[in-house]
């Protein structure tokens, strides 16, 4: 009995110190070189994992950078873009006002006023047409007839004429058909008096004012010269 106790003590012992003895080198350097790989092989493992699940995530945030394009079939054609604008209406242009005829500077009205008439303006005017009507001599003027002016100093001069006591036949039916109508001269500085018209036959119902050689204003203060005796 004793002996097989003694048999399974140091059988017990034998095994304990197997198992508590230091392992060879060898077989500690394989141990470790199995554990480094284990430990490189989980690492990576890890780190692949990691980079996918951030990379999906932003993949996720930010959508994909580049958008497939579209089959070329399902692309349609782009319709032609409507203009809402309105129509470009061009500037109307201002017509610009027209400038007001310039007129032609007037000559200012004549300076005229009628003055009193001597013996002697009378005889030098009966002169006158006298000398525009050759074979009438025998002439004076009609009384109340006579009308004197000065425009701008040149003188006007109005009358019509009768035959004389002294005068000849011819001379009556020349006057006579004349029917003592109205004459008009003029005599400008340092000239003689000259017969520049007549009413004419039959005489205008505007009287001198009718005739272009008489001023309009000396007309005016002649009455244009419709006062009849």
């Amino acid at each position: 009995m004793t002996e097989d106790f003694e048999a399974i003590l140091k059988g017990g012992s034998e095994e304990l110190a197997a198992r508590t003895s230091a392992p060879p080198v060898a077989a500690v350097r394989a141990r470790g070189d199995q554990l480094r790989r284990r430990h490189r092989t989980a690492t990576a493992a890890l780190a692949v994992a990691l980079v996918a699940a951030v990379g999906g995530g932003a993949l996720a945030v930010t959508g994909p950078s580049r958008q497939a394009s579209p089959a070329e079939g399902a692309v349609s054609p782009a319709a032609p873009a409507t203009s809402t604008a309105p129509p470009t209406v061009p500037p109307t242009a201002r017509t610009a006002a027209p400038a007001p005829a310039t007129a032609p500077p007037s000559s200012p009205s004549p300076s005229c006023r009628s003055l009193v008439v001597s013996q002697e303006v009378k005889d030098a005017v009966t002169q006158a047409y006298r000398r525009s009507q050759p074979g009438l001599v025998h002439i004076a003027p009609v009384k109340g007839t006579f009308y004197y002016g000065q425009c701008d100093g040149v003188l006007y001069a109005g009358a019509s004429f009768t035959a004389t006591a002294d005068a000849t036949e011819n001379e009556l039916v020349r006057l006579q058909d004349e029917g003592g109508a109205e004459k008009y001269f003029t005599k400008a500085a340092d000239s003689a008096w000259t017969y520049v018209a007549g009413d004419g036959l039959p005489r205008s119902p505007r009287g001198c004012a009718a005739v272009p050689e008489i001023p309009a204003r000396l007309a005016q203060l002649w009455g244009d010269c419709l006062a009849r005796p």
